[in-house]
């Protein structure tokens, strides 16, 4: 673990905060979730550092919504919307939390997760490869939100699924 981070199961008090550092939009994603994490469908993971939350990810192990994903990653968990305020970027804050998210799904059983990644951010996209998540196979899984027909820039609408197991070792992992 990154020093000086502490990872926690948000608490319904944690989501102003977030609002506060994170943005509104990423706040309001996160309040969204908690019905589903007291329902034991998820869990909204906190980064905090100096008594601050710095950062902020969901793991679900519900149903997913898209039925692509439903059809051929039907009981793959997922990892959703991992956002690290500005000023925390770039110092382990992501890779913590994606690693504790990870941990967590090994001891609920799980050996693979999934996550989306979209097509317009590359950095991200690079670092869940370097982290050893790949790319499936089924082009299903690819272009995910894409609209047909629909004439904007598509690449900042979209989104491809991205697996690793976990049990995987490599760059980042101990």
């Amino acid at each position: 673990m990154t020093v000086g981070i502490a990872i926690r199961v948000a608490r319904p008090a944690d989501i102003a905060r977030l609002s506060s550092t994170l943005g509104t939009p990423h706040g309001d994603f996160f309040a969204g979730r908690l019905p589903l994490q007291e329902a034991g469908l998820g869990e909204v993971l906190v980064a905090w550092r100096g008594g601050a939350p710095v950062g902020a990810v969901f793991v679900s192990w519900d149903v997913a919504d898209e039925p692509e994903v439903r059809k051929h990653l039907a009981d793959v968990p997922m990892i959703s919307h991992l956002q690290v305020a500005d000023a925390h970027r770039h110092r382990g804050v992501g890779r913590t939390l994606l690693r504790h998210a990870e941990q967590r799904l090994r001891w609920r059983g799980h050996t693979r997760v999934l996550l989306g990644v979209d097509k317009s951010n590359e950095v991200a996209r690079r670092l869940y490869e370097w982290l050893g998540y790949v790319q499936p196979d089924e082009p299903e899984l690819c272009d995910l939100g894409a609209e047909p027909g629909r004439t904007a820039d598509p690449a900042a609408e979209t989104y491809d699924i991205l697996v690793a197991d976990l049990y995987r070792g490599g760059p980042g992992w101990p």
